[in-house]
């Protein structure tokens, strides 16, 4: 089955692919990432055809966007989607606390530990000024809150902020990447809100499902994440025989033809992984496995 994941197409606000590259291990050295291995890997994933690309500014500290400013900055055919608000970073921490209504927890400076989150108009606003100062771009593409409660979403201050920096030329569009089906409800109904990244995979549809009967989901991209979930489907999608970059073809293709899904997101952080899982979507998956794996999984 071929498939349209490389073909530039119009996706909200700009001109790009279905198929997105995630950076959240690019440059990470406490996990042997090296910044010229991220280089590669991120200038190869664009060579092959990906015009879209996801960073966040607690990806390995900050460096992750400095490698995607240096990338994208000769590719001005880009489009980068950029998170602010977990807390897992010290200069976020103590913008936070300047910035924020309360005292955020240092849990997100742990490795495995769960990070607090800062959404208020001021801290929003400064981790976009410093998006734009490590990516070394005017304008940020597309900023979204990262993993924001339903709460968040309806704080008509937020929203004013965000529809402000819009307007202003700060960002040229902006949602949100939630974890819960209230989130995704909340920023459908948000005023403005053009950007959605939701967790789906052919082993959970459930906030997916939320956003097919939303009234407002005709105005809003909708991104999958969590494609291969958390890893235990590609064990799982193993015992079918197929080869490592086979089931990431089929789980990525199996996920953009759901109805609701606009584009999909596919973290990637060597040249190895980018030349064999895009080579292997790029052939296109095979009706019968996606099939197979929908009835597994």
């Amino acid at each position: 089955m071929r498939t349209d994941l490389l073909e530039r197409g119009r996706l909200g606000e700009f001109e790009t692919t279905p198929l997105g590259v995630g950076t959240a291990r690019l440059g990470a050295f406490w996990q042997k990432r090296g910044i010229s291995e991220g280089t590669s890997a991120l200038s190869q994933a664009l060579d092959m055809g990906v015009g879209l690309v996801d960073t966040a500014d607690v990806y390995a500290r900050g460096i992750s966007e400095r490698i995607v400013g240096r990338v994208v900055r000769t590719r001005p055919d880009t489009v980068v989607m950029t998170k602010v608000g977990l807390l897992k970073t010290p200069v976020g921490l103590v913008s936070a606390t300047f910035g924020g209504d309360h005292r955020p927890g240092l849990g997100g400076l742990r490795a495995a530990g769960r990070a607090d989150t800062c959404f208020s108009p001021k801290y929003v606003r400064e981790a976009a000024r410093r998006c734009l100062k490590r990516q070394g771009r005017d304008e940020l593409d597309i900023l979204l809150l990262h993993e924001p409660h339903a709460a968040d979403l309806q704080c008509d201050d937020v929203v004013g902020e965000l529809n402000r920096m819009k307007q202003s030329g700060m960002i040229r569009a902006w949602g949100a990447s939630v974890r819960d089906t209230d989130a995704a409800r909340a920023l459908l109904e948000a005023p403005g809100a053009t950007w959605l990244q939701i967790p789906v995979n052919l082993g959970d549809t459930s906030t997916l499902e939320t956003v097919r009967s939303h009234p407002g989901r005709d105005r809003v991209t909708t991104v999958g994440i969590a494609v291969l979930g958390d890893g235990t489907l590609m064990r799982r999608a193993a015992a079918s025989g197929m080869d490592g970059p086979r089931i990431v073809a089929t789980l990525v293709e199996g996920v953009h033809r759901m109805d609701g899904v606009d584009a999909v997101l596919l973290g990637m952080s060597t040249p190895r992984h980018v030349r064999d899982n895009i080579g292997a979507i790029a052939r296109g998956a095979v009706e019968h496995d996606i099939r197979r794996l929908e009835e597994t999984l």
